[in-house]
């Protein structure tokens, strides 16, 4: 009853004009419906990308003020326009 391997592809339009998609991975065992095919598929596209870059959080209010405390007394000097 089993018909082989069931190969999957990325859909066609993914695929540049006049070559075929290459294969992501291929169903060697029972009869998986297609919803389980999607399910596997979104797993193992997950795994392959890469991590999402936060970007840094602007600095609270204490540590913009340990940042000033722990800041050389010259360099607060110029900041306010003294030297």
């Amino acid at each position: 009853m089993s018909a082989g391997p069931v190969p999957v592809a990325p859909s066609a339009s993914e695929a540049p004009p006049g070559e075929e998609a290459p294969l992501l991975f291929a169903v060697t065992k029972g009869q998986p419906t297609p919803e389980e095919l999607a399910a596997l598929t979104a797993v193992i596209a997950a795994v392959g990308a890469p991590p999402a870059q936060e970007e840094a959080a602007a600095p609270t209010r204490r540590e913009r003020i340990r940042q000033a405390t722990l800041r050389p007394r010259h360099m607060i000097a110029q900041r306010r326009g003294r030297q």
